[in-house]
């Protein structure tokens, strides 16, 4: 079969451009010939199905012939003006997106031009989306979640992120759902490991949405001094650092800014801690730590509980006391 995957440019490389790089890995080893666009300007009848990966232009997404169109909802953008399902309140918004409900949350994260453009234009958009041949979200939740948008339900299907492409990418085989610290680990990671022990793992931006001020003010709470490695940045890295002081827990929290390969940082955790209180579509981090057999605690909300397969300990989201007391466990 022969593929065009489209994927609109971007500034920064994040979770969408990694998972659609993965997706054209797999679909060229089953034996597709896949081509890669950032651009409309291309003759769809050469090709078999369009695979749309992220497309906010809404020009641009009615271009592509509905019979032959896939499109991946990775986010709330698509049903989102404001890109989120947050407002600026700190607040999740659970309402279906509008010009009412949306007129006066959009500009918050957008210019005003943009915002407009983006409300007035969510119809064409939802509208755009109906007459895809399929569309394919990461959760049950996002399903839930567009339905509530007036998309059809028949022609939603729910695909889960595929893991083993990560892992193959970073030890050559794939990841065995279940395995055991002791199974995951290299002898190089052992050597790593004895030299540095990671007790409770944070990974991921350090942005408000993620709730990483939230696990320090829980951490101030708990009895055992349990230490928290952070392996990310973000612009909220300035003002953790100086909660963590104010918190008294200099000495416990450690902040380690990028990290190339984070996965290995799980294998060595004690517990991995997904703190967030905005509705993650699903939970990659999450997702991970369970399947190299890592504990995990995390807020239930939005696609976490999916992600974690019933092998977390969730609390109510938000709950500062109820995530102290879920990470005095051992």
């Amino acid at each position: 079969m022969k593929i065009l995957v489209y994927l609109e440019k971007s500034a920064v490389r994040g979770g969408i451009e990694v998972f659609a790089e993965r997706h054209v890995a797999r679909l060229r080893a089953e034996g597709h010939e896949v081509d890669v666009a950032s651009d409309s300007h291309r003759e769809f009848g050469r090709y078999d199905e369009i695979v749309v990966h992220k497309c906010s232009d809404i020009a641009t997404l009615e271009k592509f012939p509905p019979e032959k169109t896939v499109y991946y909802v990775h986010d709330h953008e698509p049903i989102c003006p404001r890109g989120y399902a947050y407002t600026p309140f700190k607040r999740n918004c659970t309402r279906a997106g509008g010009v009412w409900p949306c007129l006066f949350c959009a500009p918050a994260c957008r210019s005003w031009k943009a915002a407009l453009g983006r409300v007035f234009s969510q119809s064409r958009r939802i509208a755009a989306m109906s007459r895809f041949k399929k569309i394919v979200v990461i959760s049950e939740f996002m399903k839930s979640r567009l339905v509530a948008n007036e998309i059809p339900a028949e022609k939603i299907v729910v695909e889960p992120p595929v893991l083993d492409i990560l892992n193959a990418e970073a030890r050559n085989r794939p990841l065995r759902v279940g395995a055991t610290h002791g199974e995951a680990t290299k002898p190089s990671e052992a050597r790593a490991e004895r030299r540095r022990e990671v007790d409770l793992l944070y990974v991921g931006q350090l942005i408000r949405g993620k709730g990483v001020h939230l696990l320090l003010e829980a951490m101030a709470k708990m009895k055992s001094p349990r230490t928290l490695d952070i392996v990310g940045t973000g612009n909220m890295e300035g003002e953790l650092k100086l909660l963590a002081e104010r918190l008294g827990l200099k000495g416990r929290v450690r902040f380690n800014g990028f990290q190339d390969s984070p996965q290995e940082w799980m294998r060595r955790a004690a517990c991995v801690v997904v703190p967030s209180f905005w509705q993650e579509p699903y939970g990659l981090v999450a997702a991970e730590a369970v399947a190299l057999g890592r504990p995990v605690v995390a807020f239930a909300i939005g696609g976490l509980p999916e992600a974690c397969q019933g092998k977390a300990t969730l609390v109510p989201p938000g709950d500062i006391d109820a995530l102290a007391a879920a990470l005095e466990l051992p």
